[in-house]
């Protein structure tokens, strides 16, 4: 007689609101009968039409009375165009921790049609939740209470002991290396040597920068034939392999004569040495045209000289700008 009445009254909601295709709610439980702190599942279904407003109802921590929230999920919407329906889908994980009979109220939805300006609300048939205790033989002896059963150690549980190991790991290896390293009188780190340019580049960038210092036009000319030809004798040195740097002019022309550099390249070449030596130490005042020359020829001995594999660089042509500075001089 219940199960029929039962029955009739759940035809008694639902039907009209197929039948008018409004809204309509289910809410069910897993089961109806658990034991104390068995946690089950509320799960509630909403259906209505597409374009309708939905007011869905708020949980917090209890159901009802003596029915705790553990969980709930995100409502989840699923569109049926063949339909024209929305389905509303949420399930609540609960539990009682007490034993007896509970008392779940309906589920109730606000929703409003698109042709209304009232609310309407569409509430599921309530539910009965049995919480029953466990059965207890008081016939046998009290048992002492068991210990706790050790859990098996989750990866998130170990990770801060595994960087603290890798850590302390990584502070005794770099004290072991610090000091193998000041015992053996060897830097702690080693840098590593900037790349070196090839004998014709520094010379030729040397060369170019001597000639933008304008040294011998502010009048010093000693310093201009100075470092004129410690850029020649360093590119010597490195190009040829001749100790340029602690020799005499006459020194370098001997060595010079057995590379492969052509006569008229170390022609060039003595002619600027035996000019800056005149300068250096006789204190002789070149001509403006002869101070241009002197770059000139120590840039075109470079050139001639360069490895094949090397680009020449360009080189200014200074014929006109020599003639009349001469011209203005003898003037």
């Amino acid at each position: 007689m219940k199960k029929f009445i039962f029955i009739l009254l759940l035809i008694s909601r639902v039907w009209p609101a197929l039948h008018a295709q409004e809204a309509y709610v289910d809410a069910k439980l897993d089961t109806t009968d658990i034991l104390i702190g068995d946690q089950i599942k509320l799960h509630i279904n909403f259906s209505i039409p597409l374009d309708y407003r939905v007011i869905w109802p708020f949980y917090k921590d209890t159901l009802a009375a003596g029915i705790e929230i553990i969980s709930q999920t995100p409502v989840d919407t699923v569109i049926s165009e063949k339909d024209k329906l929305v389905n509303m889908m949420q399930s609540l994980t609960i539990t009682a921790f007490d034993s007896g009979s509970y008392y779940i109220p309906p589920v109730r939805i606000l929703y409003q049609p698109i042709d209304d300006t009232s609310f309407r609300e569409v509430s599921s048939i309530p539910m009965y939740l049995k919480v029953h205790t466990m059965d207890v033989d008081t016939a046998q002896a009290i048992k002492a209470i068991k210990a706790p059963i050790g859990a098996p150690l989750t990866f998130a549980e170990i990770l801060p002991w595994l960087l603290v190991a890798l850590a302390a790991a990584a502070v005794i290896f770099l004290a072991i290396y610090i000091i193998r390293r000041r015992k053996n009188k060897q830097p702690i780190f080693q840098l590593r040597p900037k790349p070196v340019l090839p004998p014709y580049i520094v010379a030729i960038n040397g060369l170019e920068a001597l000639k933008k210092k304008k040294l011998w036009q502010a009048g010093l000319t000693k310093d201009f034939y100075t470092e004129l030809t410690d850029i020649l004798r360093i590119y010597i040195e490195g190009r040829y392999g001749v100790q340029a740097v602690e020799m005499t002019t006459d020194e370098i022309m001997d060595g010079m004569k057995n590379t492969d550099a052509g006569s008229r390249s170390i022609e060039k070449l003595g002619k600027t040495l035996v000019l800056a030596d005149l300068v250096k130490f006789a204190k002789e005042q070149p001509l403006p045209g002869d101070n241009d020359n002197s770059l000139s020829y120590g840039m075109d001995f470079v050139n001639e000289t360069r490895p094949h594999d090397e680009p020449p660089a360009e080189k200014e042509n200074t014929e006109n700008k020599e003639v009349t500075e001469i011209t203005e001089v003898k003037a």
